[in-house]
């Protein structure tokens, strides 16, 4: 990576392997058949930001965090028909995510249809009588008992509006923002709703291991699959251990 004054960051032992393993996942979703339409979705926070006074970036320099995100991701959405893009954490992506936008105009994603934004707060989407509700944000916890809460809430939430203002009830609930991949459903008259919240592309930071120093983000993304009417969701999560074990 070429920072803002010429030096260059050589990546970490982790980061190489993390880069390996994102290579890996986009090659899954070629390997599928009967694929008439390839759609990506980059569910926010493109970028880390500088927030929190943080100084585990390679550079806080927005603008040159931006240009990774770009090169990096341009190597991926030319696979894809179409590629969409909600907007993530302010504290992330500045204040109406103004860094998610920017990146979403250089990559070519689609433009959300009242404002012509190419980076929606969420987006619901309609892939072959599926419907999709995606967003960023979902409420977190510290304690992996209670990992399934907040994802219930959204659904319990959803379906007490739908029926309070004759609002269609997505079929699938897509959310991130916490790094830890859970799927729920519910069953409905008019067959499954189900909840995923996504894993994430980040390796445990300083604010994580003050949080939890054993619970680890689940690294990877989804894959969904439809075909002839019926919606298969494939995780793919990459294990990346905590820490290296030392003999004493």
């Amino acid at each position: 990576m070429l920072l803002d004054d010429g030096g260059i960051y050589v990546p970490s032992k982790a980061q190489m392997e993390l880069s390996r393993v994102w290579g890996k996942f986009f090659e899954i979703g070629k390997s599928f058949k009967k694929i008439s339409k390839r759609v990506l979705v980059i569910n926010g926070d493109m970028v880390d930001g500088a927030h929190h006074f943080t100084v585990a970036l390679a550079t806080n320099n927005i603008q040159s965090q931006e240009a990774a995100a770009i090169q990096i991701l341009s190597q991926v959405t030319k696979d894809y028909d179409r590629v969409y893009v909600t907007r993530g954490t302010e504290a992330h992506v500045q204040p109406s995510a103004q860094s998610d936008e920017r990146i979403a105009r250089a990559i070519g994603a689609e433009p959300e249809p009242n404002t012509g934004n190419r980076a929606a707060w969420q987006w619901w989407l309609d892939v072959d009588g599926i419907v999709f509700n995606v967003a960023h944000h979902i409420g977190t916890t510290s304690s992996a008992a209670y990992e399934s809460s907040a994802v219930m809430r959204e659904m319990v939430a959803a379906l007490v509006e739908a029926g309070q203002w004759q609002q269609r009830v997505p079929d699938v609930f897509v959310r991130s923002h916490r790094h830890r991949f859970i799927e729920l459903g519910i069953p409905s008259v008019s067959g499954k709703i189900r909840a995923i919240v996504t894993p994430a592309w980040q390796l445990r930071t300083p604010f994580v291991e003050r949080i939890d120093r054993m619970r680890m983000p689940h690294i990877g993304g989804i894959n969904v699959l439809i075909e002839d009417g019926e919606c298969q969701i494939k995780e793919k999560i990459y294990p990346f251990a905590p820490t290296e074990m030392v003999t004493v």
